[in-house]
């Protein structure tokens, strides 16, 4: 089993996928932030963080990239539920990235404050691929 969040020089994770290669099994993908601006997307062969090719300035654009790049081999990302800011609680809430989920679901309460949006948030409805995911690895 991979450890997702052991190797510090690989950079904060911030979210996990899947894609098929064919005649392979299964592969993880983990989207890890290396500064400010830069996420690079690493695949999990055997146990080790090997980079890939796909790299973006933003969350988003890494996630539209990956699915351009492995649109053909059933790409897909970990379901981590749905983050909701507080106190309004917006009513449909979006989705929660892996990180976000951990520490939501770390926390007691399930409240985090969120430094990039500024506001205390919240996370639920995670799939148990996600939770069981974060509970089997080192964190």
């Amino acid at each position: 089993m991979p450890t997702l969040m052991s190797d510090r020089s690989q950079g904060k994770l911030i979210h996990v996928a899947k894609y098929h290669p064919s005649r392979k099994k299964v592969r993880l993908l983990f989207l890890r932030r290396q500064s400010s601006n830069r996420y690079i997307w690493f695949e999990d062969t055997d146990g080790k963080e090997v980079e890939t090719e796909v790299s973006a300035n933003t969350v988003e654009e890494a996630v539209r990239l990956a699915h351009r790049k492995w649109k053909n081999q059933s790409f897909r990302t970990i379901i981590c539920g749905f983050r909701y800011t507080l106190p309004e609680r917006d009513e449909h809430g979006s989705n929660a990235l892996f990180h976000q989920m951990v520490v939501s679901y770390s926390s007691p309460t399930g409240t985090y404050f969120d430094e990039e949006l500024g506001h205390l948030c919240h996370v639920q409805n995670a799939s148990q691929e996600a939770l069981d995911l974060w509970k089997t690895t080192v964190l």
